[in-house]
């Protein structure tokens, strides 16, 4: 009985390999009627425009391969009866035309393709061919685009286009007031075979001219197989006293451009002055840390004199493009308990128009709102208070008030940072406002402010002082670079 099962299971293996076997033979049989998996390469040409140059005996046109072939292919190519004024005894292909067709070879690996143009030279001017791939079979496609091309092929007397200019620069026209204009000076340009009209551009302070009488910046020529007298004059108006250098452009289309120099000396700017501020004060007091009242009479205690001071010390702070920058030295400031010292400086009262003023402010510590500098009227009431909070999270937030009403902008800033504050006051809107700036000066006053305050509430009706405030709290600071003065360009030393 065991011997009988052994052979039956040894039947039923033999049945499994030869069944196996048998699928595999299938799947090897179907795998061999699998069709080539071939990717198409796209065939285009590789620019949409040839000229072939006139003492040219044979040029090659080159096609664009998107990839290797990898397959053997073929492109057939039409000349397109529109846009050729070529007759076929005028050139020749390679390969060969048949009838208004050729065909090029597309071997498999290729990478590149080009078939050559002959032409008999046997015609004048120039003539064209316009040619379009017009199939493409094996392992080449047509591409997307780029399937056109125009070839212009140059005759016996064709003249290659250019552009002289007789000179290379006018003489230096001399030193020329502001808003005077000099004699002209003349040069010609001379051009062949021009595609069209030359385009003469002057650069700034100067103007062209081809009748000596209308002058502009810039102006038309036909100079096409002719000559043209420029006229240039200098017209400075940079209100600078200083050389002016410039170019006379021309350009037309298929030509690089060729180029002028021109040169001249503006004179007669009266030289621009900085507005004398109301207050400058950089506290240059020597190089020993000190009391603030004591190493100077410009600045006096009006609260609680003698007791913990505003200090001065010899390092100041910098704020790039500030014309107070790293100048002398500086003072800190620090609330806290006990009764602190607080001082002034006054300058020449100010009722009407704008009162701007501007330092540099780097803060060590903040609390939960005060504020520690301000400018006061004659009874000695604060106006144009600077503020500075603590957001909680350990950033700080600036803030101003035209009185004892803050407002604070929404963005966060540095500790142990230097900014330049421009605090403003109209007289005539009844509005102060603030701008913090971390980084450029801008040369004009900004038309939104950082902060800025209602109309409403009590407004100053003089700002005689300005005074630097220690009180409660956990504010501490430098301040250095304090300006004062009517306008953005006073207060910010800048020249009108």
């Amino acid at each position: 009985m065991m011997k009988n099962l052994n052979k039956q299971i040894n039947y039923n293996a033999l049945g499994y390999i030869v069944v196996l076997l048998t699928l595999v033979f299938n799947a090897c049989k179907k795998d061999k009627e699998w069709p080539e998996m071939v990717i198409p390469t796209k065939v285009s040409f590789n620019a949409a425009t040839y000229n072939i140059p006139k003492d040219a005996t044979s040029f090659p046109v080159q096609l664009k391969l998107a990839r290797p072939l990898e397959k053997d292919g073929k492109v057939t190519i039409q000349v397109q009866s529109s846009g050729t004024t070529a007759l076929t005894s005028e050139y020749s292909v390679n390969p060969q035309l048949s009838g208004d067709k050729f065909t090029l070879d597309l071997p498999k690996g290729a990478t590149s393709a080009s078939f050559n143009i002959t032409s008999s030279k046997n015609f004048d001017d120039s003539k064209t061919i316009s040619l379009k791939i017009v199939s493409a079979s094996g392992g080449a496609v047509l591409g997307e685009s780029v399937l056109t091309a125009s070839l212009t092929l140059r005759g016996r007397n064709w003249v290659e286009p250019s552009l002289v200019a007789s000179l290379t620069a006018l003489s230096n026209f001399g030193s020329v007031a502001t808003g005077t204009e000099t004699p002209s000076q003349s040069y010609t340009i001379t051009g062949a075979n021009l595609s069209g009209n030359v385009t003469i551009t002057a650069s700034d302070y100067f103007k062209v001219s081809t009748n000596n009488t209308s002058f502009s910046s810039s102006l038309s020529v036909d100079a096409n197989n002719k000559t043209a007298t420029i006229y240039v004059k200098f017209a400075p108006s940079s209100k600078q006293n200083k050389d002016l250098l410039g170019t006379i452009t021309h350009s037309v289309s298929g030509l690089q451009n060729i180029t002028v120099s021109v040169n001249g000396t503006e004179t007669g700017n009266v030289a621009p002055v900085a507005e004398v501020p109301l207050m400058n004060e950089n506290f240059s007091y020597g190089n020993a840390e000190d009391f603030l009242a004591r190493v100077t009479n410009t600045w006096t205690a009006y609260s609680a004199a003698g007791s913990i001071p505003v200090y001065y010390i010899p390092r100041g702070l910098s704020f790039a493009g500030y014309v107070n920058s790293g100048i002398g030295g500086a003072i800190t400031f620090q609330h806290g308990d006990f009764s602190r010292e607080d001082v002034m400086s006054a300058f020449t009262p100010q009722t009407s128009g704008t009162v701007y003023t501007t330092m540099m402010i780097n803060l060590k510590t903040a609390g939960a709102g005060d504020f520690y500098c301000a400018l006061r009227d004659g009874a000695g009431a604060f106006f144009n208070r600077l503020y500075a909070k603590d957001d909680g999270k350990g950033n700080l937030i600036l803030g101003m008030g035209k009185n004892s009403t803050a407002v604070y902008g929404t963005a966060n800033y540095k500790y142990n940072t230097s900014y330049l504050l421009v605090i403003k006051h109209d007289f005539a809107t009844k509005i102060s406002s603030m701008y913090i700036l971390d980084s450029t000066i801008p040369a004009t006053e900004p038309t939104t402010a950082t902060i800025a305050s209602a109309a409403t509430g009590t407004s100053p009706t003089s700002l005689n002082d300005i005074i630097i405030r220690q009180a409660d709290g956990e504010l501490s600071g430098t301040i250095d670079g304090i300006r004062i003065a009517t306008t953005w360009k006073g207060v910010l030393g800048l020249t009108n």
